[in-house]
């Protein structure tokens, strides 16, 4: 489970962050669910970038989170102010060698597939382009053990707003939506798109007069606070964080640019989970939780990463100097102002 926003200052700034929900742990010991120790990964443009897909070379410097120790982004944000990320999606599809080659597609592994757009796409229209011109493979990423494949879609925006989710849907080809400024999981794009015309009475205003049901007048709670957004869902379903996400970043106040990431923050509180709302039934240990948020400026090409146990954020900016890629932990030690 992972939810994604795009919100815009009065400046015509961009930003855009994420939520990493997952069971296994990232920045921590082993949990129950497992544990995929991550970090903060630099890539620098012009180098040959290793991946199991077949390496490739590296157009733009790249920093983001991914798995420690090698080039596998979950999310991150190039030089030019392309961001995006992979999240779960359950009817990803993967084909053969030969079938992709038939199709005049190259095979790639959609674990690698954030690495390389964000390393040798400019923008949203070179990212349109990789997508006509690469496919799913169906083989499963060397892990060292019996090997990962996680089934996945795609987001990526820019930063003059523009936003596409690749699907891979057609045998192992990516279907191509325009990014309208949120995304969940699960159910395919097109779902989401369309299940929002089920919510179209919602707004942000309150209801304060009160009305009459036959002769019985009725008044609202609290002087109709809160009215407007009644009938939101809130359950931490992929649609209902789709529906909520797109709602709550919409009828934010404007926002400068210094108050960028704040209010990113702020939006993304709607459908952060936390631990132990969503639990395995064959295995009750094992819970789905908001592992980590990320945030970044796109104009200022930084990402701010805030681990679930630490409400202090990380801060790492693209280094355009770098030659060889790097590997940082995150700083996990909190900093609290005592008054």
């Amino acid at each position: 489970m992972c939810s994604s926003m795009l919100i815009k200052s009065m400046q015509g700034g961009y930003f855009w962050g994420r939520t990493m929900d997952f069971a296994a742990s990232m920045f921590h010991d082993q949990e129950a669910g497992g544990h995929i120790p991550s970090q903060i990964i630099s890539i620098p443009a012009n180098i040959t970038v290793p991946a199991q897909s077949g390496e490739w070379e590296s157009r733009y410097a790249t920093v983001g989170v991914g798995t420690a120790g090698n080039t596998i982004l979950y999310d991150g944000i190039n030089e030019c102010g392309l961001t995006g990320d992979l999240q779960v999606l359950m009817e990803c599809s993967y084909a053969d060698t030969d079938s992709l080659k038939s199709r005049g597609l190259k095979g790639i592994l959609g674990e690698e597939v954030v690495t390389n757009v964000l390393t040798t796409c400019k923008d949203v229209s070179d990212v349109r382009k990789f997508a006509k011109t690469h496919g799913l493979i169906n083989k499963k990423y060397d892990d060292g053990g019996d090997g990962t494949s996680i089934p996945a879609h795609y987001a990526f925006v820019d930063d003059t707003g523009a936003g596409v989710v690749l699907e891979p849907t057609d045998h192992g080809a990516f279907k191509v939506y325009d990014y309208i400024g949120a995304m969940t999981n699960s159910p395919e794009y097109d779902y989401h798109t369309t299940n929002l015309r089920n919510y179209i009475s919602l707004d942000n205003l309150n209801r304060s007069h009160a009305t009459n049901v036959g002769d019985t007048e009725i008044k609202p709670i609290e002087a109709g606070t809160g009215y407007g957004m009644f009938g939101l869902p809130g359950d931490f379903t992929s649609p209902s964080r789709f529906v909520r996400a797109m709602f709550v970043k919409n009828n934010i106040d404007e926002f400068n640019d210094d108050e960028g990431i704040t209010t990113l923050y702020n939006c993304f509180k709607t459908v952060m989970i936390p631990k132990g709302l969503s639990r395995t039934p064959e295995a009750t240990a094992v819970t789905d939780y908001t592992q980590y948020w990320t945030g970044y400026d796109l104009s200022k090409r930084t990402m701010y990463l805030q681990d679930s146990t630490c409400l202090t954020m990380t801060v790492k900016k693209i280094d355009p100097s770098l030659s060889k890629i790097t590997f940082q932990d995150i700083n996990l030690e909190p900093v609290v102002h005592e008054i």
